[in-house]
C-alpha cells in the first residue's frame, strides 16, 4: 500500500473548520500587506516629486508589494471558500 501523501490530499479529503480559519487568517494577512504597501507607494510618489527617489524604486517596491498582497489574499480566500464548500456538503 502506498503511504505517500498526494499533493491534493490536504485540500480534498478532509475539510475542517481549523483549516478554514487558518486560510481566513492568511487572507487577512495578505490584505494587510496590500494595505501597508499603499503607504510604501505613496512614499515613493512623494519621493519622486521631492527628488529624493529619482529612479522611482520605492514606488516600484510599493506596487510590487500591492500585487503580491492582493494575490496572497485571493489565493487563500479561494482555499477558505473551497473548505467551507466541502464542509457544507459534508453535513
Amino acid at each position: 500500500m502506498d503511504e505517500r501523501p498526494k499533493l491534493n490530499a490536504l485540500m480534498k479529503n478532509n475539510p475542517s473548520w481549523p483549516k478554514v480559519f487558518a486560510f481566513i487568517g492568511l487572507t487577512v494577512m495578505g490584505l494587510s500587506l496590500a494595505y501597508y504597501s499603499t503607504s510604501i507607494a505613496t512614499a515613493g510618489v512623494a519621493g519622486k516629486i521631492l527628488g529624493t527617489d529619482k529612479d522611482g524604486d520605492v514606488l516600484m517596491l510599493g506596487s510590487a508589494a500591492l500585487m503580491i498582497g492582493i494575490a496572497i489574499a485571493a489565493v487563500f480566500a479561494f482555499l477558505a471558500l473551497t473548505q467551507i464548500r466541502g464542509l457544507s456538503r459534508k453535513v
